[in-house]
Parts: structure tokens; sequence; C-alpha cells
């Protein structure tokens, strides 16, 4: 059989295998994680926001100078990675933005810390 004969039967084979055995759905099973509020208060340019922890849940705070599928999300400074030391107790994060400035916020929680 001729070289070149080969590594076209050989190619061949490489581009049906996938089709014989088709794609391969992977299924993982990931537990809700609890629902949690954020509030959010402000008075002048002072923002306070809070929310109750979970122990062994870290949390982020994103902001966004607009709404809607185009606003870019960015991580608050001083609201990164911050752990809860105990489930029921409040955690509380404070943001200086103009008065007349809108702002929106919102709360990620993962298990383990957020890599920015």
């Amino acid at each position: 059989m001729p070289r070149g004969f080969q590594s076209v039967r050989l190619l061949a084979l490489l581009l049906a295998l996938p089709a014989l055995y088709g794609c391969m759905t992977v299924r993982e099973e990931v537990e809700p994680l609890r629902e949690t509020t954020l509030t959010v208060a402000r008075s002048g340019d002072e923002v306070t926001l809070s929310w109750i922890g979970v122990r062994g849940m870290y949390y982020t705070v994103m902001h966004a100078e607009a709404m809607g599928a185009r606003a870019r999300w960015k991580i608050l400074p001083d609201a990164v990675n911050i752990p809860a030391i105990a489930s029921g107790e409040p955690i509380i994060v404070h943001d200086r933005v103009p008065a007349r400035q809108p702002r929106y916020y919102r709360l990620v929680q993962d298990r383990k810390p957020l890599v920015p």
C-alpha cells in the first residue's frame, strides 16, 4: 500500500472517532448557595452595604455605574473575599460615591475566595 494512502486512512479514522463515540455530557451537581439579601442605604455620599454572613463563605461586592447588558461590573476595592466568621452575623461595608452619581451593587458569594 502506498505510504500516502496509509496517512489518509489514519486521518480519516481520527476524524471519524468523534462521530463513532459521540459527545459526552458531563453533569455536575451543584448545591445551591443560601439566598442572601444585600441591603444598601445611602446618606449623601456615604453608602452602607450589609448582609447576613454564613460561616465558611467568602463575599465580594461589585459595583457598576449603569444597569443592563453592557454594564461594566468592577470589584469594590475594600470588599474582596470577606470571610464570614460566624453564621447569622451581619457584614457591613462602606463606599463613598458623589451624591448625584448613581451606583449599582451586586454581592458575589462562594465557598472559596474569588481570584480577582
